[in-house]
């Protein structure tokens, strides 16, 4: 167990509702249900008695709850007298982005870093989602932006947003747009049925994803290649040589200059989560709280600047 579970299952007894603590840990329901199936295996015993109302603490689960908040208590207290004797002064920290959000945040996350974490080593890595996870896993990197937070429980982190893919096809492929390069009008779904699809290789998250849609065959059919080259995607649709799904992030800069276009699909809903991630292999170290806080102020920027649009 970690501590990102010790810290969900406190939540659960404080709010007396799984529902209610997954809101507040930004899960989905399943996902916190899963993750106490598995502790309470790992434990041997049930930590949860269900009622009416909710759910209330067994015998086992109030003696795990006394323990939790020991551990908890006793690792948040090692952390501060390390930080407080002034040994952990800087450090290397490892990030991954997937490859839709490094242009746009790449370039501003180090120049953040130089600034306001000067003595911070930072070691981008930039890629597709599924390699991230397994880097993740293995901790080779500390933290990672990823999406689908259903296929993630294992590791402590946090709900950042739900992201919208959109239909990216050449400039004034989908009429009128708005400032962000968005049409006005939605496209029916029957355009999936006609034209190319180019499509970054996807991973298990967005094949169910996929596979929940009632136009799932169309968009299959349509796939006509895997290319793992954002930058190659985007010139080819630009081109008119074919369309994508892609999220507004990995497009924005083409958008507004008005290179490529970008259409919601009627009856479609390809929204991810996006989560930042830690590796389980290690607890945080102070340099990368830092970083994280950094990273999660400059989504909020590019987001209130119109260059991300989740939904």
């Amino acid at each position: 167990m970690d501590e990102g579970q010790l810290r969900a299952f406190l939540t659960i007894v404080e709010r007396q509702s799984i529902t209610k603590a997954a809101d507040e840990l930004g899960l989905a329901q399943p996902s916190l249900s899963q993750q106490l199936l598995r502790l309470e295996d790992e434990l041997g015993a049930k930590l949860f008695q269900r009622t009416s109302r909710g759910v209330t603490t067994t015998h086992a689960g109030q003696l795990f709850k006394e323990h939790a908040e020991r551990i908890l208590q006793d690792t948040r207290r090692a952390r501060e007298e390390i930080r407080g004797s002034g040994i952990v002064r800087g450090g290397e920290v490892s990030l991954g982005i997937p490859v839709s959000l490094g242009a746009l945040l790449g370039h501003r996350l180090i120049v953040a870093v130089r600034t306001e974490l000067p003595q911070l080593k930072l070691r981008l890595r930039q890629g597709l989602a599924t390699d991230l996870v397994k880097l993740v896993e293995d901790g080779t990197l500390d933290s990672a932006l990823l999406y689908y937070a259903d296929d993630l429980w294992h590791l402590p982190g946090e709900h950042i947003a739900d992201e919208t893919l959109f239909l990216i096809g050449p400039a004034g492929a989908f009429g009128e747009v708005d400032a962000n390069g968005i049409a006005l009008k939605p496209v029916s779904a029957e355009i999936l049925r006609r034209v190319d699809l180019l499509m970054l290789p996807m991973g298990k998250g967005i094949n169910r994803r996929i596979n929940q849609q009632p136009h799932a065959e169309s968009i299959r059919l349509s796939i006509r290649a895997e290319i793992d080259a954002l930058p190659l995607i985007k010139s080819m649709v630009a081109s008119g040589d074919g369309y994508s799904l892609l999220p507004h992030i990995g497009v924005s800069e083409e958008l507004r200059a008005g290179t490529l276009a970008a259409a919601r699909i009627d009856d479609f809903d390809l929204t991810r989560s996006v989560m930042l991630v830690n590796t389980a292999a290690r607890p945080p170290s102070e340099m990368s709280l830092g970083l994280q806080r950094v990273v999660r102020r400059i989504l909020d920027e590019v987001r209130d600047e119109g260059l991300w649009v989740v939904a």
